[in-house]
């Protein structure tokens, strides 16, 4: 695997756009949405050396742009930076231990903050998951073109760019191909509710009406006085509104209360939540998988084929300590209607976010494509996984059952 530094030859658009989806990736991994020192250091570095920029990226240079040092500051008795640095090249090496498939590697040289780009080989993963055999029918729609035209800002647009240019699709593609690939913008849905305010005017401007694509980030984000959903959620909604601007795909963001049938109807839709949203409840409660509270104060996974609950659920986060949680992903395709709609939602907040988190990387659909049946990327499915929690820090997802039909 030959390692190929920023500084030594020019980067191929392509190559760029490639570096920049991966950026993206990391920053919303589970090894990074946690600390914002660590996002900002990371993408301040890969940023300056795409930009040319490799000899500024100097300590004290660092230490000023990133953490707010003062100029010329004496990095001696301050060593921000070199603990940071550290913790970055941990959080890395945390994340391609869970990382699937070939791509891009990004990586930051010890003894050196100029970030490095690799190319990885393509190397057979391997899983352990207990699947619920899946009913197969016909395919309910044809193959769409994928990501839609427009875009803001150069990171959507290259990374739209390299997309276009390639020639296979991925399982992310795949799977999101069927809602980005129509005219109408996607209207994401989330919890019920006066739920979540803006931090930035872009944000106001989706809650208020469609907006070109745009890049969101979990700082973008905050959640009001009168929040009715818990952070894990609107981190998911920041997951969710990031995808679709890296996409180059317009959107509306929409609280529960403020949705509409006719919506359902005319849009693509995404929708945020389970308890918390009536309308994942709504569209999804007549599937195969649901979760649903028993009059004990357990909440429990169902299966319509079985009699007995899959998984039970003691308590909820963040009232009770939960060592596990639940989640589901579902998309729905209706041909008759035109309708396309994904859902994704867990048990808790925790298990909402690994929905989204799931929903959103590329590396967890290359891995379910590897299990499901030929076609599915134009078919209904449901995918079930299971997340251990550490504290109030959920781990990377595992597939216990999916359904597609």
């Amino acid at each position: 695997m030959g390692s190929v530094p920023v500084q030594s030859n020019p980067i191929s658009p392509e190559k760029e756009a490639a570096i920049r989806s991966r950026l993206l990736d990391i920053l919303a991994s589970p090894e990074f949405r946690a600390s914002q020192k660590c996002q900002s250091f990371l993408k301040y570095v890969v940023e300056e050396a795409l930009a040319g920029r490799q000899e500024a990226l100097k300590e004290r240079v660092i230490g000023a742009e990133v953490f707010g040092r003062a100029p010329g500051f004496e990095t001696a008795g301050d060593s921000i930076v070199r603990v940071k640095a550290t913790e970055v090249r941990r959080r890395l090496a945390r994340y391609y231990q869970m990382q699937v498939g070939p791509g891009i590697r990004i990586e930051l040289p010890t003894g050196s903050y100029v970030p490095v780009f690799q190319m990885e080989p393509e190397v057979a993963a391997t899983a352990t998951v207990a699947v619920v055999p899946e009913a197969v029918e016909r395919p309910l729609l044809s193959r769409r073109a994928m990501w839609g035209a427009g875009g803001v800002g150069a990171l959507a647009v290259a990374a739209v760019a390299a997309w276009r240019q390639r020639t296979e699709l991925t399982a992310l593609d795949r799977f999101w191909g069927p809602l980005l690939g129509t005219a109408a913008p996607v209207v994401v849905c989330a919890s019920g509710g006066p739920a979540i305010s803006a931090r930035t005017t872009e944000v106001l401007d989706a809650l208020r009406r469609p907006v070109a694509a745009r890049v969101f980030g979990n700082e973008d984000f905050q959640l009001s006085r009168q929040a009715q959903t818990s952070w894990p959620t609107v981190q998911a909604i920041a997951d969710v509104s990031r995808m679709l601007g890296v996409a180059g795909k317009d959107f509306q963001l929409r609280v529960a209360d403020q949705m509409s049938f006719e919506q359902v109807k005319t849009h693509p839709i995404v929708v945020i939540g389970m308890f918390s949203n009536p309308w994942t409840i709504e569209l999804t409660r007549h599937l195969r998988f649901s979760f649903a509270p028993t009059d004990e104060g357990q909440y429990v996974v169902k299966d319509a084929t079985k009699s007995e609950p899959l998984r039970r659920v003691e308590g909820l986060y963040p009232n009770t300590p939960m060592p596990l949680d639940y989640a589901l992903v579902t998309r729905l395709l209706d041909p008759q209607q035109d309708r396309r709609l994904v859902a994704m939602g867990g048990i808790s907040g925790l298990g909402t976010r690994v929905a989204a988190d799931f929903a959103t990387s590329a590396r967890h659909w290359e891995q379910f494509a590897r299990m499901a049946p030929a076609g599915w990327e134009n078919k209904n499915l449901q995918v079930l996984l299971e997340t251990r929690i550490v504290g109030d820090t959920p781990n990377p997802p595992t597939i216990i059952a999916f359904h597609v039909w």
